[in-house]
């Protein structure tokens, strides 16, 4: 449980999953291992590979057949998901349960003029006490969740992995018996290649890290140069302003973001984005007019539905969706258009799908959910510094701001600090940084154009600190690259595991695929390995949203994706 402090002799067990590479450790092709970690904070690596451990592969491994094969490995951080024990606030999943509807019933901060306070008197009662129940033991788990702890456990997989790989090759090599395996008595032999023994203490890590999963990779490089063989991270979160609590300045680029759906819908035109003129050529600023026509009307009456059963769709609930859909413009936005369309013209029969995911009759689909809640806000507070220094007032005011910056989301976004401001237990190790280090190889950073929670320049600020790193820019909305699938993108990625080469200075990456697809005239060109290879592509993206990527864990959130998975079938 304590890296950091062999007195203490409590453990965690860590759930860890391995999807085997094509190729036996004892193949010349054989890569070794990519541990991949899906983000969140709080996010499931199990999850992530049980989904979309073969689109990992597809993208990870040689495509000629002449390069590396890899061991896809991941796992679900401490305190979260299969690992045990759990970050639990409340110990009990159907008092979790209610409490999330609740919370979700109350809306967005600026949904009403009573929403914010009930909000932030809810986050008052439940981090409080959370923090209080384990203020007097010195073994909760919840004090030793903090990326540094996490980031030491991954040293730790790639020990073992290296230990591992070590017997495995003796096994196939035919110098120990299965039996001798397993009692430990199985000693090295002169047949073991020199890259197959474990390098005790030396072993160097192969990371794919998103998201969050950037500054638990940017942690690892800072704390373990020395130890890094292949590291890169998409979807880059700024350092410092995590690691200080504030949570400032994620939304720079949310808005436009935002208005690559405008965009978009006008340049397809109507039928292909329902919501652009029907009897001409389409402006985005109409489409967002009427986009936040739409919006707004729901704000003081939300939609009735009767039919199959008596529901309602709200404002806040609307804006989750919204939000959701600038992390995945691809899938997302059709849907989106389609959606708000709909609401326009009251269309229950669609609705009614939507609005099964939003309000799920039977609690077992709260169990369900891996995305750990409670280890979220816990891993956040326990990285950043202290925020209960903030007032109410002075929140407000901080909440006001930031959705004065971006309309679309500021105004849920600033949750993520107000849990912060209530639980007030302190983790027992946290890394403040300098993320700075000249690492035993380069390190890769991944931005998009337009991500609307990592903005780009992230990606090029955090690559400063670290000798030799490079940055590749991919030129698409969506949060991390896999939000958009690109030829270009996925050959350096593949490229870097490969060979450790890294994108000339100043790459930007063009995509292969758009919104809502070509415009009417556009020259398509059939291309049956392409729509595989996005297909994949796809897939890990979905995966990626789904287990924990770009601080998605909140209940709203999870199931307006959900509710857009739900809505786009329903024309099928």
């Amino acid at each position: 449980m304590d890296w950091f402090n062999y007195t203490t002799k409590a453990t965690i067990s860590l759930a860890v999953i391995r999807q085997p590479a094509v190729v036996p450790v004892t193949h010349p092709q054989y890569g070794g291992a990519i541990l991949l970690n899906p983000g969140g904070p709080g996010g499931s690596g199990v999850g992530l590979v049980l989904m979309a451990g073969e689109s990992a592969r597809a993208i990870l491994d040689t495509d000629d057949g002449e390069g590396k094969y890899f061991d896809i490995i991941s796992f679900d951080p401490r305190g979260v998901g299969l690992s045990e024990p759990r970050v639990d606030c409340f110990h009990d999943p159907s008092v979790d349960a209610s409490w999330q509807l609740r919370l979700q019933e109350e809306g967005w901060l600026d949904s009403s003029d009573a929403a914010f306070g009930r909000i932030w008197s809810m986050s008052d009662a439940k981090w409080q006490g959370c923090s209080r129940a384990a203020a007097n033991d010195s073994e909760d788990i919840k004090r030793y969740v903090s990326t540094a702890s996490v980031a030491r456990d991954m040293l730790e997989i790639v020990e073992r992995h290296g230990e591992w790989r070590e017997k495995e090759a003796m096994a196939l090599l035919g110098t120990c018996s299965t039996s001798s395996l397993l009692t430990g008595k199985c000693s090295k032999s002169p047949q073991i290649p020199s890259n197959l023994e474990h390098a005790l203490y030396k072993e160097k890590i192969q990371y794919y890290g998103l998201s969050y999963g950037s500054f638990l990779g940017g942690t690892f490089a800072a704390m373990f140069p020395n130890r890094v063989g292949r590291l890169l991270v998409d979807g880059v979160v700024d350092y410092k302003n995590y690691a200080s609590g504030n949570w400032s300045d994620n939304l720079l680029d949310t808005e436009k973001t935002m208005d690559l759906f405008y965009f978009h819908c006008a340049r397809v035109g109507f039928p292909q984005c329902v919501l652009a003129n029907a009897d001409g050529p389409s402006e985005p600023k109409a489409i967002k007019n009427r986009t936040d026509s739409i919006i707004q009307s729901l704000y003081h009456n939300p939609l009735s539905v009767y039919q199959p059963r008596a529901d309602t769709l709200s404002y806040s609930e609307v804006r989750s969706l919204i939000f959701s859909a600038l992390y995945n413009p691809i899938f997302a936005f059709p849907v989106l258009a389609q959606l708000l369309l709909a609401i326009e013209q009251k269309n229950e029969p669609f609705l009614a799908p939507l609005l099964d995911a939003f309000h799920p009759s039977a609690c077992a689909a709260e169990n369900a959910n891996i995305m750990a809640r409670d280890a979220q806000v816990v891993i956040m507070c326990s990285d950043g510094e202290s925020q209960s220094y903030m007032t109410r007032a002075a929140f407000q005011n901080f909440s006001r701001a930031l959705a004065a910056q971006s309309p679309s989301s500021g105004s849920a976004w600033s949750t993520l600090r107000m849990g912060c401001v209530h639980y007030t237990l302190p983790a027992t190790h946290r890394f403040a940084g300098p993320w700075e280090a000249n690492t035993s190889h380069p390190l890769l950073f991944i931005g998009n154009t337009a991500d609307p929670v990592t903005p780009g320049k992230f990606a090029r600020d955090m690559a400063r600190g670290f000798v030799g790193a490079r940055t590749l820019m991919q030129d698409s909305g969506g949060h991390c690259s896999l939000a958009a699938f690109s030829r270009c993108t996925t050959g350096y990625i593949r490229g870097y595991f490969q060979t450790g080469e890294l994108p000339p200075v100043n790459t930007t990456c063009g995509v292969d695929v758009e919104p809502f697809g070509p415009a009417p005239g556009d020259v398509v060109v059939e291309d049956e390995e392409g729509r595989v290879m996005a297909e994949r592509h796809a897939r890990m993206a979905d995966s990626l949203y789904e287990h924990g990527a770009a601080f998605m864990g909140g209940e709203g959130w999870r199931r307006a994706r959900q509710a857009l998975r739900e809505v786009s079938s329903f024309g099928e």
